[in-house]
Order: structure tokens, then sequence, then C-alpha cells
């Protein structure tokens, strides 16, 4: 009878090992922004994140899904279900496609030609599925700069 009660104690506190209070989020970067293909009003923007993970275990997500706000106004967004493995205390580049319109982003792109300024603020929120049974989606925000030269 004893041996009963043991077995479901080891596997909760096998489960609880998951929740590990070591881990620490990771870090999502928006690396660039560059213009794919066109399509009459609408254009690709290809969008490209750097993912950090600062755990030392691999960081494998089935998903990620952005948000990217230039100069406070939403230029791009997207999600992509394609699997994606951050290796531990390593980077890895993950480009996603969007369509935006030509036409609403036309106001956006003449103020920031008319300012004449070198950089502009971006805000990013991205959320991260991870793959795994009891694995919980984690939204990072970011907000930075981009240089507008080469």
């Amino acid at each position: 009878m004893k041996r009963f009660w043991v077995a479901p104690w080891v596997l909760l506190l096998a489960g609880c090992s998951f929740f590990r209070n070591d881990f620490a989020p990771p870090d999502v970067t928006l690396a660039g922004l560059r213009l794919g293909q066109g399509d009459g009003l609408y254009q690709t923007l290809l969008v490209d994140l750097v993912l950090s993970n600062p755990n030392a275990s691999d960081l494998k997500l089935n998903a990620i899904s952005y948000r990217v706000k230039v100069e406070g106004r939403e230029l791009a967004s997207g999600a992509s279900r394609e699997p994606l493995t951050v290796p531990a205390y390593g980077t890895a580049t993950y480009t996603m496609p969007a369509t935006i319109s030509l036409m609403s982003s036309f106001g956006f792109v003449r103020d920031v030609l008319t300012k004449s300024k070198s950089k502009v603020g971006y805000e990013l929120t991205a959320t991260l599925e991870p793959s795994g049974l009891f694995s919980i989606p984690l939204t990072v925000r970011k907000s930075d700069t981009l240089s507008l030269t080469q």
C-alpha cells in the first residue's frame, strides 16, 4: 500500500521541476525590415527577428506571432507556425513575412522621409509558443531604435 502512495508523489515532484525558478525569458530584437515581392497596392515586408535564449536548455518553439509599431504607428504584424529551436545560451534569426497595404503605409513613409531622421523608434511585441505539454505562451515586449541608413 505504501508503494501506491509513493508513485504519485514522485510524479508530482518531477512535474514541479518543470516550473523552475531559474528560467529567464528569452529576448526578441527587431534586426531588420526588408521589402519582398509586391503585388499591386500590397507589399510583402520581411521582418527579421533575433531570438536570444539566456537559459541552459534549448528553447523549442511551435509558433511565434508579432506586432511591430514604428514611431507609434502599426507597421506590420504576422504569425508563423514553423517550428524553431533557439540553442541554449544562443541566438536564432527568424525571418517572417508580413503583407502591408501601400495606401495605409503611405502617411508613415511620408512622415519618416520628411522628418529626415537617421533613426526611428520601434515597439515590438512577440508572443512565443513553446513546445511541450504544459507550455505557456510567453509575451516579450521591446522598444528600441532602427537605423535608416546603411
